[in-house]
Protein backbone atom coordinates (compact mmCIF):
# COMPACT_ATOMS: atom_id res chain seq x y z
CA UNK A 1 0.00 0.00 0.00
CA UNK A 2 2.79 2.32 1.20
CA UNK A 3 4.76 1.50 -2.27
CA UNK A 4 1.58 2.44 -4.76
CA UNK A 5 0.95 5.47 -2.60
CA UNK A 6 4.14 6.50 -2.93
CA UNK A 7 4.28 5.84 -6.93
CA UNK A 8 0.69 7.37 -7.64
CA UNK A 9 2.41 10.82 -5.74
CA UNK A 10 5.63 10.53 -7.67
CA UNK A 11 3.60 10.47 -10.87
CA UNK A 12 0.78 13.26 -9.45
CA UNK A 13 3.62 15.77 -8.54
CA UNK A 14 5.55 15.38 -11.81
CA UNK A 15 2.20 15.93 -13.73
CA UNK A 16 1.52 18.52 -11.61
CA UNK A 17 5.05 20.27 -11.66
CA UNK A 18 4.73 19.61 -15.63
CA UNK A 19 1.30 22.28 -15.81
CA UNK A 20 4.01 25.07 -13.44
CA UNK A 21 1.97 23.53 -10.14
CA UNK A 22 4.37 23.88 -6.65
CA UNK A 23 4.18 20.41 -4.93
CA UNK A 24 5.26 19.88 -1.70
CA UNK A 25 3.98 16.90 1.34
CA UNK A 26 4.55 16.72 4.59
CA UNK A 27 4.40 13.44 7.11
CA UNK A 28 2.49 15.01 9.69
CA UNK A 29 -0.86 17.44 9.97
CA UNK A 30 0.65 19.93 12.42
CA UNK A 31 3.61 19.99 9.54
CA UNK A 32 1.25 22.30 7.25
CA UNK A 33 0.92 25.12 9.26
CA UNK A 34 4.97 26.05 9.49
CA UNK A 35 5.13 24.71 5.15
CA UNK A 36 2.40 27.33 4.56
CA UNK A 37 4.02 30.21 6.57
CA UNK A 38 7.31 29.52 4.88
CA UNK A 39 5.91 29.30 1.17
CA UNK A 40 3.76 32.31 1.44
CA UNK A 41 6.53 34.38 3.23
CA UNK A 42 8.66 33.79 0.52
CA UNK A 43 5.81 34.83 -2.08
CA UNK A 44 5.36 38.23 -0.55
CA UNK A 45 1.94 37.46 0.72
CA UNK A 46 0.35 39.66 3.11
CA UNK A 47 -3.50 38.84 2.80
CA UNK A 48 -5.02 35.70 3.19
CA UNK A 49 -8.67 34.12 2.01
CA UNK A 50 -9.35 30.84 4.13
CA UNK A 51 -11.83 28.20 3.58
CA UNK A 52 -11.76 26.36 6.57
CA UNK A 53 -11.91 22.81 6.65
CA UNK A 54 -11.64 19.48 8.45
CA UNK A 55 -7.45 19.82 7.35
CA UNK A 56 -7.10 23.41 7.66
CA UNK A 57 -9.04 23.46 11.38
CA UNK A 58 -7.09 20.38 12.51
CA UNK A 59 -3.27 21.57 11.30
CA UNK A 60 -4.66 25.02 12.77
CA UNK A 61 -4.07 26.60 9.85
CA UNK A 62 -5.25 30.26 10.99
CA UNK A 63 -3.72 30.20 14.15
CA UNK A 64 -0.23 30.10 12.53
CA UNK A 65 -0.91 31.93 9.62
CA UNK A 66 -2.03 34.80 12.13
CA UNK A 67 0.99 34.65 14.65
CA UNK A 68 3.38 34.74 11.32
CA UNK A 69 1.56 38.25 11.11
CA UNK A 70 -0.57 37.18 8.09
CA UNK A 71 -3.89 38.65 7.61
CA UNK A 72 -6.44 35.97 7.43
CA UNK A 73 -10.02 36.52 6.21
CA UNK A 74 -12.60 33.61 7.06
CA UNK A 75 -15.88 35.57 6.75
CA UNK A 76 -17.01 37.15 3.74
CA UNK A 77 -15.19 35.43 1.62
CA UNK A 78 -16.70 36.57 -1.69
CA UNK A 79 -15.12 40.47 -1.07
CA UNK A 80 -11.72 39.00 0.80
CA UNK A 81 -11.03 36.64 -2.04
CA UNK A 82 -11.46 39.49 -4.46
CA UNK A 83 -8.89 41.53 -2.88
CA UNK A 84 -6.82 38.79 -0.69
CA UNK A 85 -3.20 37.54 -1.84
CA UNK A 86 -4.23 34.22 -1.47
CA UNK A 87 -6.94 31.81 -1.01
CA UNK A 88 -6.54 28.67 0.76
CA UNK A 89 -8.97 25.26 0.12
CA UNK A 90 -8.06 21.56 0.84
CA UNK A 91 -9.45 19.35 -2.37
CA UNK A 92 -10.70 16.16 -2.34
CA UNK A 93 -8.88 14.25 -5.14
CA UNK A 94 -5.56 14.29 -6.78
CA UNK A 95 -5.20 12.08 -10.14
CA UNK A 96 -1.89 10.78 -10.94
CA UNK A 97 -2.28 10.54 -14.63
CA UNK A 98 -3.19 14.41 -14.99
CA UNK A 99 -1.53 16.13 -12.09
CA UNK A 100 -5.02 17.60 -11.36
CA UNK A 101 -6.80 18.10 -8.42
CA UNK A 102 -10.61 17.58 -8.10
CA UNK A 103 -12.76 19.66 -6.18
CA UNK A 104 -15.81 19.33 -4.25
CA UNK A 105 -17.29 22.83 -4.18
CA UNK A 106 -20.97 23.17 -3.80
CA UNK A 107 -20.48 26.45 -1.17
CA UNK A 108 -19.39 29.44 -3.14
CA UNK A 109 -16.82 30.64 -0.97
CA UNK A 110 -14.83 27.49 -1.11
CA UNK A 111 -14.66 28.21 -4.99
CA UNK A 112 -14.04 31.83 -4.72
CA UNK A 113 -10.77 30.85 -2.74
CA UNK A 114 -9.70 28.78 -5.28
CA UNK A 115 -9.93 31.16 -8.64
CA UNK A 116 -10.96 34.60 -7.69
CA UNK A 117 -6.85 35.17 -5.56
CA UNK A 118 -3.46 35.46 -7.92
CA UNK A 119 -2.42 32.33 -5.34
CA UNK A 120 -4.33 29.50 -4.91
CA UNK A 121 -2.94 26.94 -1.59
CA UNK A 122 -4.87 23.73 -1.84
CA UNK A 123 -4.55 21.07 1.29
CA UNK A 124 -5.06 17.32 -0.04
CA UNK A 125 -4.31 14.10 2.00
CA UNK A 126 -1.83 12.05 -0.04
CA UNK A 127 -4.33 8.91 0.32
CA UNK A 128 -6.81 10.53 -1.56
CA UNK A 129 -4.53 10.52 -4.88
CA UNK A 130 -5.93 7.93 -7.68
CA UNK A 131 -4.13 6.81 -10.71
CA UNK A 132 -6.34 7.96 -13.00
CA UNK A 133 -9.79 9.55 -14.53
CA UNK A 134 -11.34 6.52 -15.18
CA UNK A 135 -10.94 6.02 -11.36
CA UNK A 136 -11.93 9.29 -10.25
CA UNK A 137 -15.22 9.34 -12.35
CA UNK A 138 -16.18 5.82 -10.64
CA UNK A 139 -15.72 7.61 -7.41
CA UNK A 140 -18.26 10.32 -8.22
CA UNK A 141 -20.22 7.80 -9.05
CA UNK A 142 -20.40 6.18 -6.39
CA UNK A 143 -21.01 9.47 -4.10
CA UNK A 144 -24.34 9.11 -2.09
CA UNK A 145 -25.42 12.01 -3.81
CA UNK A 146 -24.33 14.33 -6.98
CA UNK A 147 -22.35 17.02 -6.00
CA UNK A 148 -23.31 20.09 -7.09
CA UNK A 149 -20.07 21.38 -8.10
CA UNK A 150 -16.95 19.26 -8.77
CA UNK A 151 -14.12 21.29 -10.29
CA UNK A 152 -10.60 19.73 -11.67
CA UNK A 153 -7.35 21.81 -11.15
CA UNK A 154 -5.12 21.40 -13.29
CA UNK A 155 -2.27 24.15 -12.50
CA UNK A 156 -2.80 27.79 -12.83
CA UNK A 157 -5.01 29.63 -15.04
CA UNK A 158 -3.81 29.15 -18.87
CA UNK A 159 -5.17 31.22 -22.05
CA UNK A 160 -3.89 32.11 -25.12
CA UNK A 161 -5.02 34.19 -28.16
CA UNK A 162 -5.66 33.67 -31.45
CA UNK A 163 -1.97 34.47 -32.49
CA UNK A 164 -1.40 31.77 -29.69
CA UNK A 165 0.29 33.55 -27.30
CA UNK A 166 0.11 32.15 -23.61
CA UNK A 167 -0.89 34.34 -21.00
CA UNK A 168 -0.93 32.97 -17.04
CA UNK A 169 -3.82 33.81 -14.63
CA UNK A 170 -6.08 35.31 -16.89
CA UNK A 171 -9.08 33.64 -16.03
CA UNK A 172 -8.02 32.51 -12.18
CA UNK A 173 -4.80 32.01 -10.58
CA UNK A 174 -1.66 32.47 -11.81
CA UNK A 175 0.03 30.00 -8.70
CA UNK A 176 -1.38 27.27 -7.98
CA UNK A 177 0.59 25.29 -4.77
CA UNK A 178 -0.12 21.96 -3.36
CA UNK A 179 0.82 20.88 0.34
CA UNK A 180 -0.12 17.20 0.56
CA UNK A 181 -0.35 15.77 3.92
CA UNK A 182 0.63 11.83 4.80
CA UNK A 183 -0.87 11.56 7.92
Amino acid sequence: MVERLNDLYEKFKAKFEGVNGECYRVAKIEEIGNLAVKILANKGAKTIALYESPLSQAAKLKEKLCSAGFEVHTDNLFAASSQDDVGITEVNWGIAELGSMVQIAPEVDNRLCSTLVPIHLALLRTKSIVADVDEIMEILDNLPQIPGFVGFITGPSRSSDIERILEIGVHGPEQVILILVDE
